[in-house]
């Protein structure tokens, strides 16, 4: 019997000193996610762009409501109302007619706008961790156990 190992039913559990602890895995997400924030930034910088502005412009591609966009970016519709004149400012964006109500106006990015997304995307996929470091199977892993930590109440 090994030393982590119960002597009784009621025995506690020591853990294994090889096993990660929670806040191990937390600390260890935040310098991932830090890293990863690091170089959209950069990568975003290079075009002219913070990553706020990246990030909007990127989610305009999936999201057309000023209030889901929002909720994407975790921020208030003003804010994505400001940034979206901003990035319209620089031909990154245009307002078009909504699909499902012609009065409603809804920005979608340009041909400029996706290109710089596009590049921004190649530079990512280029210098990501995630894509030198893990083989698609573990990257599948990640996402799945992502999603459930960003799902958790």
């Amino acid at each position: 019997m090994t030393s982590s190992s119960p002597v009784g039913a009621d025995a506690p559990r020591t853990p294994d000193p090889g096993t990660p602890s929670t806040p191990d895995a937390g600390e260890a997400l935040l310098r991932v996610a830090q890293r990863l924030e690091g170089l959209f930034t950069d990568l975003a910088g290079e075009h002219g762009l913070t990553a706020f502005q990246a990030r909007t412009l990127r989610a305009l591609h999936e999201i057309s409501s000023q209030g889901a966009l929002a909720r994407r970016l975790g921020c208030t519709a003003s804010r994505v109302s400001i940034v979206t004149r901003e990035l319209e400012g620089r031909g990154l964006v245009s307002k078009v007619a909504s699909v499902g109500d012609r009065r409603m106006r809804v920005a979608r990015p340009t041909t400029e706008g996706t290109r710089i997304i596009d590049a921004i995307g190649a530079g990512l996929a280029a210098r990501s961790p995630l894509v030198s470091g893990l083989t698609d199977d573990q990257v599948a892993d990640l996402f799945r156990l992502l999603s459930l930590v960003e799902t958790a109440p």
